[in-house]
């Protein structure tokens, strides 16, 4: 008897919703375009019923089962409804649903829709019901990152890099994973892995700013000359790996720039210059726009502690290498380093 009342129930449920005897006791809710909608969405007629249904449960606030199954179909059809999402969520926790498991249909699903910025919302929330990151406070990094929920989520947000490095929504989903449960230490050491694989990350670089500043307290701090000297060191050693690739420079000019200025002229221009020098890299650094992009800020920042003459010295060097930028090195850009130059001038 109970194999016929299943195969009864999966046959109503291949029928139109308004037809199944679960929703009859549903009025569906058209969705309101006005009365002259300039241009309707040419929705199926199947996600349309399925949504006007949709609509009337929510506005009646049900909390159930059906509600939440339903809310997974009208997600799989348009995981961009984050209406839909809001509702499950909410449905999730007034049912008292298994997070693991939900974290499990999250995985599932973005298989289809790896780069829906709704999924990944949601994943995050859910990762902070799983887990409060108040209950591991106490626990030492190494424990933290040993615990099953960030270590699956870990995992997964690493699978997912390493299939599209550049999926901007895995590398922020990771920052909300390092940053609610303090696992600091652990992600330099992912990151380099990551520029070592692809020297030109760019995303790998962003991360890596972010593992070394966002646990500071104060959002403008100084570097130790240390640490300062140990990133410059980083950066130079992989632009000897590819001259011409502007994510090692772009991340140290702002390192600096940002946290430790002084650094620039001290520590920093000594160090491409001798690069710039050496008979082995000379002619690949010298010829690259982004060695001369740093004379420009390394020169700039320099003159805004010096004054009179010594300024205008340094103000020099930085007009000269806009000149060099605008006529040789970087053309496309000449009225942009044009603007840099006018405005070097301004501060005379």
């Amino acid at each position: 008897m109970a194999r016929v009342v299943d195969e009864e129930s999966d046959e109503d449920s291949l029928l139109p919703m308004s037809q199944q005897e679960e929703w009859s006791d549903v009025v569906p809710i058209p969705q309101d375009d006005g009365k002259h909608p300039v241009c309707p969405i040419a929705y199926t007629d199947e996600y349309i019923e399925m949504t006007d249904y949709f609509r009337a449960v929510m506005a009646a606030g049900e909390v159930s089962h059906r509600a939440f199954e339903l809310s997974g179909r009208v997600i799989d059809a348009n995981a961009a409804h984050y209406t839909a999402w809001v509702y499950r969520k909410k449905l999730i926790i007034d049912l008292g649903l298994d997070i693991s498991e939900e974290l499990s249909w999250v995985t599932e699903i973005s298989r289809r829709h790896i780069k829906n910025y709704q999924l990944w919302h949601h994943r995050g929330a859910l990762l902070v019901l799983l887990l409060d990151p108040k209950d591991v406070e106490h626990e030492s990094q190494d424990e933290r990152v040993q615990n099953p929920a960030i270590r699956n989520e870990l995992q997964f947000v690493s699978t997912v890099i390493d299939q599209d490095s550049k999926n901007f929504h895995a590398w922020s989903h990771r920052q909300l994973v390092v940053r609610s449960y303090g696992i600091w230490d652990q992600e330099m050491a992912f990151v380099e892995t990551q520029i070592n694989q692809d020297v030109r990350n760019n995303s790998a670089w962003n991360q890596r700013y972010f593992a070394l500043t966002a646990n500071q307290s104060a959002d403008v701090f100084v570097l130790s000359d240390e640490v300062a000297d140990r990133e410059i060191a980083y950066a130079i050693d992989k632009i000897k790996l590819a001259p011409n690739n502007e994510s090692p420079w772009s991340y140290v000019i702002g390192l600096l720039a940002r946290h430790a200025p002084a650094m620039l002229y001290e520590r920093l221009l000594p160090k491409i210059n001798e690069l710039a020098a050496d008979t082995g890299y000379a002619l690949a650094v010298g010829s690259t726009p982004f060695y001369w992009s740093a004379l420009v800020d390394i020169y700039e920042e320099r003159a805004k502690a010096l004054d009179g003459k010594e300024r205008g010295d340094v103000e020099a060097f930085a007009l000269e290498a806009c000149d060099s930028l605008a006529e040789r090195y970087d053309p496309v850009r000449a009225k942009y380093w044009e603007y840099r130059k006018q405005a070097l001038q301004a501060t005379n």
